[in-house]
């Protein structure tokens, strides 16, 4: 049974610590504790040249649309996808914030800053140390969270492993900075969502190849069972059948491959096949 998030409060101290720091010195990710209290500091640096860093993210934003129109039949605005970085995640977190969703509180935002709640260790981190019985209980969470969020109308947008935290027995959601699901169809923007998930999951290091495929094929079949919205497995169908068409001549060639993306891709591949024959 879950429970309505329960926030802390920003440490007093705060401000005077954000002032105490060389912020050019800074990661752009960090935990810190102040006054006790455990926070994210996030920040992000103008480039040097700002027209050929927007010009190459802009090259960037046009190569995903054209791919995604190709292959999956929706063209997401290369403008829109340009619209993400902090200052998209601090207002995405505050839609997600009122609308009662587990995503950590905003304490501070500013050009190039943001500092957010701390809200537990990531599942990526937890999976990899925890038992197998702690695995499938987290992965089984993981999958239905995402699909209980997708129910409500909702979408990610950076649905990894990576970015699903568990903070006092309940799963939360963090990093909001991509803006792919605001210029997709909600369908499609959420089986782009779960196929992150997936991917992710299976590419997790530390994992044998036999548990990282028990693993995505729990959490598909968890989601499907708890979400089954037939809008989002039909778009997921149309990209499993795209990876498959890939993955086959491929496969030959590079399953020898140690590499953990190689490999996790191949994985997931396998883990949606089965959409096919049901479709």
């Amino acid at each position: 049974m879950t429970h309505p998030p329960v926030h802390h409060n920003a440490p007093p101290g705060l401000r005077a610590w954000l002032d105490s720091v060389d912020a050019s010195r800074e990661p752009s990710v960090r935990e810190v504790t102040i006054d006790g209290v455990r926070c994210i500091i996030k920040r992000r640096r103008a480039g040097i040249d700002r027209s050929v860093s927007y010009a190459l993210r802009y090259a960037r934003a046009l190569f995903l649309a054209m791919s995604c129109k190709v292959f999956l039949g929706e063209f997401p605005r290369p403008s829109v996808l340009l619209r993400n970085g902090l200052a998209h995640e601090g207002q995405r977190l505050a839609q997600l914030l009122k609308a009662g969703c587990r995503v950590p509180e905003v304490w501070w935002q500013e050009q190039g800053l943001l500092v957010l709640e701390f809200v537990g260790h990531d599942l990526a981190y937890l999976i990899r140390k925890e038992d197998t019985t702690s695995r499938l209980w987290l992965t089984r969470a993981a999958a239905a969270d995402l699909a209980a969020f997708h129910a409500r109308g909702m979408w990610h947008g950076g649905a990894q492993i990576r970015n699903v935290t568990l903070n006092e027995g309940e799963i939360w959601r963090i990093d909001f900075e991509e803006n792919i699901g605001a210029t997709l169809s909600r369908p499609l923007a959420q089986a782009y969502d779960l196929f992150q998930m997936l991917a992710s999951l299976v590419s997790l290091r530390k994992l044998p190849d036999a548990d990282a495929r028990a693993l995505g094929k729990l959490a598909l079949d968890v989601y499907l069972e708890c979400n089954p919205d037939p809008e989002v497995k039909a778009r997921l169908t149309r990209l499993a059948r795209v990876l498959c068409a890939v993955a086959t001549p491929l496969r030959p060639l590079l399953r020898r491959l140690p590499s953990r993306d190689v490999q996790g891709f191949f994985r997931v591949a396998d883990i949606l096949q089965p959409l096919l024959l049901k479709s």
